[in-house]
């Protein structure tokens, strides 16, 4: 299984370097133990890994599952063959057991006896798996260091008995560790050892490099510190000032450190959004982790960034004097604070962040600040207010007592004069009724005499009707027809004489009871006298 890991682990490097990218952004390091581990044969058991979904699978899909097909007969291969040495095998365990206890190589020898022959491709996978094992940091000397493509190799030697060492790292990791190095210089470097099998030469491949003593920090940084001034990234007109009232913060530390419990303890309880990147803070790697977390946050929605770790000497805070870390601070979108602890020499992280406090304690008090004017500012302005408002209300109290007095004076008069106009309209209304029962009398009296004249009036008319209908049946044409007088008309008209009614005249007689029809058929004229 080792030699599997050490072949994927290989090919997601020079991936990486090919592609100039972090190791992560081709495959994590947890997925390819998985790999590993499970063994992969399909699309489905593939991309059920953690980090290896559809995208990944298209890509690195038929190379990694190569790379399984050739280790699953690599180790048939080898099963067999230690299967016909079983018995050899059985009869030197025992004879080996010290060996096996006492020696990193020990599985190298309980599955090698003597009479096992190994090519030496295999024999070398085996030394590689077991020194895949052996991860150091190993101080040393350095006696030549060579630059060749995306490669660097380093000569290191030790410094008591001339011991050498070959040491080989990406160039980007070199870069990224941010340290020039040269002969002579005391560096640590921390990776594993492997029998590069082309030449049979055993590499140390380092994954981080580090200087070593006081003297080559200090002159290391001193000489940081002088370019980085030169470009202005530490200029005081380049800082920003604190948001007015942050809120959302992004927070780098380790979460194995007190730094962040006094930090968390120290905020006040004013809404903070705290998003907290995990990241080691000493040591060469954590250069990479750290510039991993700003680069996660220059993506996020914070109002400030603020980067922590407790004291240490000049070469425990290497990671923060790292020009890649120091330059990415100083281009970072929002204001950032850095609270390193040290001993004289200020981090040049620090340098080139807008706030610099000495402490994670008082990193907490500036994030606090304006938050704490603005509450003392509230409770002031309250304060204000409350007292405006009872002046006001005293104000405002005089008023209404003395518009209160005024109407209880004006109702007073008010209720005063109303007294006086019901007394005089009880005197006019008592006039006014004596008035009307005097009128009352007088037209009670002269109802009385209208009454008595109209009853004589009216048997004075009676009587002169009675004397008119007398009159009036004394000269009825009905009483003339009565006593045998008639009534001539002819055509409707009422017949005066004879000469009106020619012979032969068709005319109308009334009489009393009745009227006829009759034609005239002789006539004459009377003499009357006029």
């Amino acid at each position: 299984m080792t030699n599997l890991r050490q072949i994927l682990y290989a090919w997601r490097d020079q991936k990486a370097a090919k592609r100039g990218v972090e190791l992560f952004r081709i495959l994590p390091n947890n997925a390819l133990d998985e790999i590993v581990r499970s063994l992969p044969r399909t699309k489905e058991e593939l991309t059920a890994i953690k980090g290896i979904k559809d995208a990944k699978y298209r890509e690195f899909g038929k190379t990694i599952f190569a790379m399984v097909d050739e280790h699953m007969s690599h180790q048939s291969s080898v099963t067999g063959h230690q299967q016909s040495q079983a018995t050899s095998y059985k009869s030197q365990k025992d004879t080996r057991s010290d060996i096996k206890n006492q020696s990193p190589m020990s599985d190298l020898v309980s599955v090698a006896p003597e009479e096992t022959a190994y090519s030496v491709s295999t024999y070398l996978d085996i030394v590689n798996r077991e020194l895949y094992r052996l991860h150091a940091r190993v101080v040393g000397e350095v006696t030549s260091i060579k630059f060749q493509g995306s490669a660097v190799y380093v000569g290191l030697k030790d410094a008591e008995d001339e011991s050498a060492l070959s040491v080989f790292m990406w160039a980007r990791d070199y870069t990224l560790a941010g340290v020039e190095i040269a002969e002579g210089m005391a560096v640590a470097v921390e990776g594993r050892s492997e029998v590069y099998k082309p030449s049979g030469r055993l590499n140390f491949r380092a994954e981080t490099i580090e200087l070593v003593g006081e003297g080559a920090l200090k002159k290391t940084y001193d000489a940081l510190k002088k370019k980085l001034d030169g470009e202005g990234l530490f200029a005081p007109e380049k800082k920003r000032p604190m948001p007015e009232y942050p809120e959302r913060i992004g927070l780098i530390t380790s979460k194995q450190g007190a730094v962040i419990h006094d930090f968390l303890n120290n905020l006040g309880k004013f809404g903070f959004k705290v998003q907290f990147a995990d990241s080691r803070v000493e040591g060469a790697v954590a250069v990479k982790e750290i510039l991993a977390a700003i680069n996660y946050f220059s993506k996020q929605e914070i109002d400030t960034l603020v980067i922590i770790r407790g004291g240490g000497s000049l070469e425990s805070l290497q990671a923060f004097n790292n020009e890649r870390v120091v330059r990415a601070i100083a281009v970072f979108p929002q204001p950032v604070i850095c609270a390193i602890g040290h001993d004289k020499d200020v981090p040049l992280a620090q340098l080139a962040a807008d706030h610099a406090p000495s402490t994670p304690t008082a990193t907490t008090t500036l994030l606090n600040q304006s938050w704490e004017e603005g509450r003392h500012a509230v409770r002031s302005f309250m304060k204000d207010i409350v007292g405006l408002y009872q002046n006001e209300v005293w104000l405002k109290k005089d008023e209404l007592r003395t518009l209160d007095d005024g109407l209880r004076n004006d109702f007073a008069r008010i209720t005063e004069l109303f007294t006086t106009i019901f007394r005089q309209f009880d005197t006019t209304l008592f006039l006014v009724q004596k008035a009307l029962t005097k009128e009352i009398e007088t037209l009670r009296q002269r109802s009385a005499e209208l009454v008595t004249a109209y009853g004589q009036h009216l048997k004075e008319v009676a009587r002169g009707l009675s004397d008119m209908s007398r009159l009036l049946q004394f000269h009825n044409p009905l009483r003339q027809l009565r006593l045998g007088y008639s009534i001539l008309s002819k055509a409707g008209k009422v017949v005066r004489s004879t000469k009106d009614l020619p012979v032969g005249t068709h005319f109308e007689a009334r009489l009393f009871d009745g009227t006829i029809e009759a034609e005239s058929v002789t006539g004459h004229q009377s003499s009357v006298a006029s």
